[in-house]
């Protein structure tokens, strides 16, 4: 074959390369368009896991973790607002009720005592404090706060946080500062999936929560792949079977218990952890760490996230 037609036939054949690959880019989808991949995991609440798992939830009902932070329902109220008076460095606070709401009245961001509505109550032992909103979508925490140890032990009274001192509102320490915010400083470890939401251009919070208290998902992490596994068995009249799409299971603790050193005085394990899925889990509120990013997820390590 002459040059000339060698090359006419290898255009052709190049050009045909080059049209049958656009057909085929043509043909296929969009990028994250018909594609088969996992739907992003949910959060799906305590009552989803309450069904399949009764003793555990009975058991989490009523423990610090699940009144970490509540509503302020009578029952959650443990202080006494039946117009307590609580005086610190010549400002006297006063709790009471309105319309059977707790309230209380305080020196506000400028020093003037003001009357603010209870928002949220938080812990429950061996001390209570009360969250109040303020402008900006900021929660604070007081300063004054409940004392809910028995009276024997020197309990049932108010009192504050920094006693001896003069916290008053031009000090960094007052209630009404960003050292007393809920939103970035308490309520990580207090919420299940908390998202501070702070808009900068407009300096305020938007925070979001799966759950007020720390619930299951806060330690095994978003529940509806597990949920949808427990499902399927179920409409198949079938017990759940191999993997169970929980992103942290903690199944160590089957074959570890704890023993009693009695010249120690301490309990100690009988089999050391293989995994450090609970430390790296637990540490996240049980420890002395600040966090870096939102960007946190269950199972991976701490130090991504946190320092």
């Amino acid at each position: 074959m002459k040059p000339a037609a060698r090359r006419r036939v290898l255009l052709l054949v190049a050009l045909a390369l080059v049209a049958a690959a656009a057909a085929v880019i043509l043909w296929l989808p969009p990028p994250m368009q018909g594609t088969t991949g996992p739907p992003p995991l949910t959060f799906v609440g305590a009552r989803s896991c309450e069904e399949c798992h009764a003793e555990e939830t009975r058991r989490w009902r009523g423990s610090h973790h699940d009144l970490a932070m509540q509503e302020t329902t009578a029952e959650a109220v443990l202080g006494d607002f039946d117009d307590a008076r609580f005086t610190y460095e010549g400002v006297t606070t006063r709790f009471y009720r309105k319309d059977g709401k707790p309230f209380v009245r305080t020196d506000g961001p400028d020093g003037r005592l003001a009357d603010y509505p209870v928002a949220y109550v938080f812990g429950v032992a061996p001390l209570q404090q009360y969250l109040v909103e303020l402008p900006g979508g900021r929660f604070q925490a007081l300063s004054v706060a409940w004392d809910s140890r028995p009276r024997a032990k020197g309990g049932q009274r108010w009192f504050h946080l920094y006693p001896g001192e003069r916290v008053d509102h031009r000090d960094v320490l007052h209630w009404t500062k960003p050292s007393q915010g809920w939103n970035t400083q308490c309520a990580e470890c207090h919420s299940t999936n908390l998202r501070k939401g702070y808009r900068f251009a407009e300096d305020r919070f938007e925070t979001t929560f799966a759950e007020i208290d720390v619930s299951c998902e806060a330690c095994h992490g978003p529940g509806s792949r597990h949920a949808e596994w427990a499902e399927r068995a179920k409409a198949w009249g079938m017990t759940p079977r191999g993997e169970p799409g929980l992103i942290v299971r903690f199944t160590e603790r089957r074959r570890r218990e704890w023993e009693m050193d009695r010249e120690r005085g301490i309990a100690r394990p009988t089999k050391f952890l293989e995994t450090r899925f609970e430390v790296e889990t637990c540490a996240r509120c049980h420890a002395r760490r600040g966090l870096l990013t939102e960007e946190y997820r269950p199972g991976r390590l701490l130090a991504e996230t946190h320092r």
